[in-house]
C-alpha cells in the first residue's frame, strides 16, 4: 500500500506539471464578453467546425487547444452588428499567441510556436509588396480597364502599365520562392506547397514532383493529406487538369453578402434566366481590368434577364468591398473571405481567376470565361433564345 500511494503521488506531480497548450490571444478594442471560436477545417470537408472557444475578458483571453500536428486554421471574432472579424494561423502543439485589433484586423500578428513564427517572418517579408500590388490596380487599375475596354491594349501607354504591375509581382514570387527552398522537408514547406498549387505557377506534374520530395510521415499528416487532396483535384491519371465543363450542372456554394447575410447558388437561380457567376478578387489585376466588359454586359442586359453573382476569394474585407464600390459591381456579391482556401476553388477546379460562368436558371453551364465583347454577345444571343 504504502509503494501504491508513492506512485500515485508521483503520478499526480506528474500530470500537475505537464504543459497545456494553449492559444493566447491579445483582442485590443473589443468588448468584455465577446465570443472568439478557433475553427479547422478537416481533411476532406469544405465547412470549417469549431474546435475551442472562449470569451474576451479586459482585451484577453486563453484558449486551451487540442492541435497535435501542424493544421491551418482560424481564429473568428463574432463583433455584434459586424459581419466579424477573422485571423489565420497555423495550428500546432504549444502556446500559439495571436494579438488583434479591431481597428487594424489586418496587421494581426501571430506567433509563440515554431511555425506561427515561421508564417509571421514570412507575411512581414511578403505584406508590403502586396500592399503595393494593392495600391497599384486601385491608382491604376480602373484605367487599365478602361484602356482595355477600348481595345488600347497595345498602346505604349498599356504597356508600360502592364509592364509595372508585372514587375510588383517578381518579389513576392522571389519570397515565397525561398521560403520554400529554406523549409524543404519540413511541415511549413508542406504548408506552402498547399498555398502554391491554386496559383499555378507549376505544372500538376511539377507539384507532384514536388510532394514526392517529402517523408511518408509528413505525406500522412492532416497538411500532407491536404496537399495530397489537392493534387488529386488537378492530376487526372498525370495528364490534364479537372474542371467543369458546358452542359454540366454548376456545383452549389454558400458564402456571404457584404452585409454578412448567407446565400446559395440554388437561392439565387430562384426564377433566373441567365445568371454569370464571376468568381474574381479585389488583388486581382486581370479581374479588375475584365470588370467594365462585366459591368456593359450587365448594364445592356440586366432588364431583359440577365443577372450576376459575383463570388470573391479575398481576405481582407476591406480592400472586397472597396473594390466593389470603386469598379461599380452593383449586382449580388459573396465571399467567404477565404482566399485561396475557399470551397469554391476545390469545387470548380479553378486554376486562376477571373473565372466565370454562365448557366441557366435550373444551374446549367452554357458557356465559361468569357472575356471582353465575347460576353455581352453570347448574353444577347443566349436571351434572344
Amino acid at each position: 500500500m504504502k509503494k501504491l500511494g508513492v506512485f500515485l503521488i508521483a503520478a499526480l506531480v506528474f500530470a500537475s506539471c505537464e504543459k497545456k497548450s494553449v492559444i493566447e490571444v491579445t483582442a485590443s478594442n473589443f468588448p468584455d464578453n465577446t465570443e472568439v471560436e478557433i475553427l479547422a477545417v478537416e481533411v476532406g470537408k469544405d465547412v470549417p467546425t469549431e474546435v475551442a472557444k472562449g470569451t474576451i475578458v479586459g482585451g484577453k483571453v486563453s484558449i486551451e487547444h487540442k492541435f497535435t500536428e501542424l493544421d491551418e486554421a482560424f481564429l473568428s471574432i463574432k463583433s455584434e452588428g459586424e459581419q466579424g472579424f477573422n485571423a489565420f494561423f497555423l495550428g500546432e502543439p504549444g502556446t500559439i499567441t495571436i494579438k488583434i485589433d479591431k481597428e487594424t484586423p489586418e496587421k494581426t500578428v501571430v506567433g509563440g510556436t515554431e511555425n506561427n513564427e515561421k508564417l509571421q517572418k514570412f507575411q512581414n517579408e511578403i505584406n508590403p509588396y502586396a500592399e503595393k500590388i494593392m495600391k497599384f490596380s486601385d491608382e491604376n487599375g480602373m484605367q487599365m480597364m478602361m484602356m482595355a475596354q477600348n481595345g488600347q491594349t497595345d498602346s505604349e501607354e498599356f504597356k508600360k502599365l502592364q509592364t509595372q504591375y508585372e514587375e510588383l509581382l517578381v518579389a513576392p514570387k522571389t519570397i515565397l520562392d525561398k521560403y520554400a527552398k529554406e523549409n524543404e522537408g519540413n511541415a511549413f514547406g508542406m504548408f506552402l506547397l498547399n498555398q502554391m498549387i491554386p496559383a499555378g505557377e507549376k505544372t500538376p506534374a511539377e507539384f507532384k514532383a514536388e510532394y514526392d520530395k517529402y517523408s511518408k510521415g509528413l505525406k500522412e499528416s492532416k497538411i500532407g493529406k491536404r496537399v495530397a487532396e489537392r493534387l488529386s483535384q488537378i492530376l487526372d491519371e498525370g495528364e490534364g487538369v479537372k474542371g467543369l465543363s458546358v452542359g454540366e450542372k454548376l456545383p452549389e456554394f454558400k458564402a456571404l453578402t457584404p452585409e454578412g447575410k448567407e446565400l446559395t447558388l440554388s437561392s439565387f437561380l430562384q426564377g433566373k434566366k441567365l445568371v454569370l457567376v464571376d468568381v474574381w478578387a479585389a488583388w486581382c489585376g486581370p479581374c479588375r481590368q475584365e470588370n467594365p466588359n462585366v459591368v456593359k454586359a450587365y448594364e445592356a442586359y440586366h432588364a431583359k434577364g440577365f443577372d450576376i453573382i459575383g463570388y470573391s476569394i479575398d481576405k481582407e474585407d476591406a480592400a472586397w468591398k472597396k473594390a466593389i464600390a470603386t469598379d461599380k459591381l452593383t449586382w449580388t456579391q459573396v465571399s467567404n473571405l477565404k482566399f485561396w482556401e475557399d470551397p469554391i476553388i476545390a469545387d470548380y477546379g479553378i486554376e486562376g481567376i477571373p473565372a466565370n460562368y454562365l448557366v441557366d436558371g435550373n444551374g446549367t453551364i452554357l458557356a465559361m470565361n468569357l472575356r471582353g465583347e465575347e460576353l455581352s454577345k453570347t448574353v444577347e444571343e443566349l436571351l434572344a433564345k
